[in-house]
């Protein structure tokens, strides 16, 4: 495994925060949790199960969080310089700011539970720590998330373009009916 693309969580975090700022929008603690959550998740899918951020996650009948931000994030929003990062994790956190900001937290919290991450890790008893190697080996059992260049299924593969993950399949021509190449073509 190599080193996160991020150097801790609280950046990637307050990335989120600068950007509801600067955006005008609400963010909350929770919708935040979640945001970083399918971002690392994402991440992982679409750059060959990179780490996003050093992270451990606690699966609870909420969904996902970091701990460490949850309890940062108790006592009130400490001052922090905005997080400046390269330009590849930039464009990736504004694709998933694009994506998923205009969501409120219930609908966040749903896609997530709707993982099967988050299925296979959910225990109504106790919450579960969720470390990164977990989140990868779900996404190799199911592959409902391929990495890039990896086919999901032989038949679609996930890549990046200008604006982020991609999910790409063969081109397949449409089946003309032999009706329809008799009769020809009508011109208006």
């Amino acid at each position: 495994m190599t080193y996160p693309a991020v150097e801790s969580s609280v950046d990637a975090a307050y990335w989120f925060f600068d950007k509801a700022y600067d955006t005008h929008r609400e963010l909350e603690d929770n919708k935040m949790q979640h945001l970083l959550f399918l971002s690392q998740l994402i991440f992982a899918s679409a750059y060959n199960r990179e780490m996003l951020v050093p992270a451990l996650f606690v699966c609870d009948e909420s969904g996902f969080f970091e701990p460490n931000i949850k309890k940062i994030l108790a006592q009130g929003r400490p001052f922090m310089p905005r997080s400046k990062f390269n330009s590849r994790i930039n464009e990736f956190l504004e694709e998933i700011w694009h994506k998923y900001a205009s969501k409120t937290a219930s609908e966040l919290e749903k896609i997530v539970k709707n993982t099967h991450v988050y299925r296979e890790n959910y225990h109504k008893e106790r919450p579960t720590l969720l470390d990164f190697r977990m989140m990868t080996e779900s996404l190799d059992r199911h592959g409902n998330m391929p990495h890039a260049g990896e086919t999901a299924g032989g038949r679609s593969k996930v890549l990046l373009s200008q604006n982020g993950p991609v999910v790409v399949s063969p081109w397949q021509p449409r089946k003309v009916l032999q009706k329809t190449l008799t009769q020809g073509v009508k011109h208006v």
